[in-house]
């Protein structure tokens, strides 16, 4: 018994869909932050840094880097210098823009599953009806669908910020 072309075409598709997005859905193993008690890791940011320093009594404190020693630590704040002692903070995260680029690519392989499970199901269909295509069509749905997923990684994507844990209080 022969399978038809299309059926084959179909199937290594969605092979190639399956293996995609469990690629790109993996998990990502992390490497975990030791020494985050340490003040000296402080010393290594350098001035202009964006921080997010979070106090004992609850506050928290956003602004520029401009000096670390070993009692304090200097910001400025709205223009203003402020300088905070060792002992009244919590935390201090480094705060930077989000990339981009891991939800562009998870993007870019959701929408390129959805119009290649699209295309594989115009394909299925055996009489003649609104869905019947023909494979450069079924590409063509693919690579556009691919494209909206990616613009709209890349705009979840770029719409956070990331925080990285520098120094915390024991």
């Amino acid at each position: 018994m022969r399978i038809p072309t299309k059926q084959i075409a179909a199937r290594r598709s969605a092979i190639i869909v399956v293996l995609l997005l469990s690629f790109l859905l993996s998990p990502v193993t992390l490497v975990a932050q030791t020494g985050t008690n340490d003040w000296s890791r402080l010393s290594s940011a350098t001035s202009g840094t964006k921080l997010s320093v979070k106090l004992k009594d609850g506050k928290k404190v956003e602004g520029t880097l401009t000096g670390v020693s070993d009692t304090s630590l200097s910001l400025t704040v709205k223009n203003v210098a402020k300088e905070i002692r060792r002992e009244d903070i919590a935390s201090v995260h480094g705060v930077s823009k989000k990339g981009a680029g891991k939800a562009t690519l998870i993007g870019m392989g959701i929408g390129a599953g959805v119009g290649a499970g699209l295309g594989i199901a115009s394909e299925q269909n055996d009489n003649d009806s609104f869905f019947e295509t023909k494979d450069s069509v079924t590409a063509g749905v693919i690579v556009l669908a691919a494209g909206i997923g990616a613009l709209t990684g890349f705009l979840v994507g770029r719409s956070g910020k990331k925080r990285v844990l520098l120094y915390e209080s024991k």
